[in-house]
């Protein structure tokens, strides 16, 4: 019978720095899921390695740890990626570690062919340098500026380690809400790569899905940056690769967008957006339009940045089969509300029809995933230092029970295999 193991990256603060969320977790977890529950194997350590990717061939393990100074030297100097190997047991061992090139390392991907890691650096809307200059009329004036936000692509060795970085793009830029919701700067939050050699990534600091062009060296063009929907803040994103289709979750307020993709320049179509609270909740606080194209100091922010009772999207999953798509959302400033998973149907159109909302026991399911083989999805609180594995049921895709669940520092990611 095979074994089936899974990861879970942990945020924590780990050698040194911090990033944008604390937590207690020391690096990449490995379990053995057993009949009785999830058994531990080991920890990989690692600096505040939140979010983690495997290879196609399921041989190795990436991992982002988001921190400003990654190589316990100058802060500021940047995040880091870090490289494991899996082992027969299931345990993992370190291979190598390498700069990000960027501050605070937020996602990791590979490519198909497993050639290259491509990753993203969000920056930091908070780390200011300062410059004086003179303006037009002669006067010195201060010039603030923000880490950049970028991709990087490093070539991956035979063995999986990390090789030598082969390109680097920085986005600059500000979205809709540039006096608050973390918008103020460009802000790189998801990379993605799909089987066409397309990198996608979600800018929630530009309002942006940025898309290039990943070529056979390793080198990256900028094809499209597309804008959308002002204020709203995409942060995480899944791929139907077999039909070309982005499922976009927004930050800021509790919604999905759905694009397509032309495979053959990297432009986008949007479908649809829709809430991922249900009605009630909706009512209350519904999706708001705007319509200037930045916001003005006296504007209201509604966005969850703002408004504690804003549930803010974090993570989102399409079922094995692809016949649902599940999106997690954070109750990041309001002690007395859950957080949840939503479920939607994917439509023949790919575009959602809203299910449910499943409330979770903990207030931060920052990442989820789901099984590749089978009804299953597996849930970290990060704030309740728990993971749990829950079993949706096959037609309705609603969530119906816990199945698994044990204790484990901040979990903020995971890899099932």
């Amino acid at each position: 019978m095979k074994k089936t193991f899974i990861y879970a990256g942990s945020v924590g603060t780990g050698k040194s720095g911090k990033g944008s969320i604390s937590g207690s977790g020391e690096g990449v977890y490995s379990f053995l899921l057993e009949e009785d529950g999830l058994r531990p194997i080991n920890v990989a350590e690692s600096n505040n390695a939140g979010i983690i990717c495997v290879s196609s061939d399921h041989k190795y393990i990436y991992a982002a740890n988001e921190t400003k100074d990654f190589d316990g030297g100058l802060n500021g100097s940047g995040g880091g990626v870090s490289a494991y190997r899996i082992n027969e047991d299931g345990s993992l061992s370190k291979l190598n570690d390498s700069i990000s090139y960027g501050s605070r390392t937020s996602n990791v991907a590979v490519s198909k062919d497993g050639r290259y890691l491509l990753c993203s650096n969000h920056g930091s809307h908070t780390t200011v340098t300062c410059s004086y200059v003179k303006d037009e009329e002669g006067r010195w004036i201060l010039k603030r500026g923000f880490d950049d936000s970028s991709i990087a692509s490093f070539h991956i060795n035979e063995d999986g380690s990390i090789g030598e970085l082969c390109d680097l793009k920085v986005f600059d830029g500000s979205g809709y809400w540039i006096y608050g919701g973390g918008q103020s700067t460009s802000h790189l939050h998801c990379v993605r790569v799909d089987d066409h050699g397309l990198v996608y990534g979600c800018n929630r600091g530009a309002d942006e899905i940025e898309v290039l062009r990943l070529h056979e060296d390793g080198t990256l063009t900028v094809l499209n940056r597309y804008k959308t929907e002002k204020g709203y803040a995409p942060r995480h994103m899944e791929i139907d690769k077999e039909n070309d289709i982005l499922y976009v979750c927004n930050e800021n307020y509790p919604c999905v967008s759905v694009y397509r993709v032309d495979p053959n320049n990297g432009e986008l179509t949007h479908l649809q957006t829709i809430a991922t609270m249900d009605e009630e909740y909706m009512k209350k606080h519904p999706l708001p339009h705007f319509e200037k194209e930045h916001c003005g100091r006296d504007e209201k922010n509604t966005s969850g940045m703002k408004d504690p009772e804003i549930r803010m999207p974090s993570d989102l999953h399409l079922s094995y089969d692809k016949r649902f798509l599940y999106v997690s959302n954070r109750s990041m400033f309001n002690k007395d509300n859950n957080g949840s998973i939503a479920c939607f149907k994917v439509n023949e159109d790919h575009t959602l029809s809203f299910i449910e909302v499943f409330e979770l026991p903990g207030r931060d399911p920052r990442g989820f995933n789901t099984s590749q083989c089978d009804n299953h999805l597996i849930v970290g609180l990060c704030d309740a230092n728990r993971i749990c594995i829950y079993e949706t049921d096959e037609e309705t895709g609603k969530i119906t029970s816990l199945v698994n669940e044990i204790e484990s520092a901040s979990p903020a990611s995971f890899v099932w295999l």
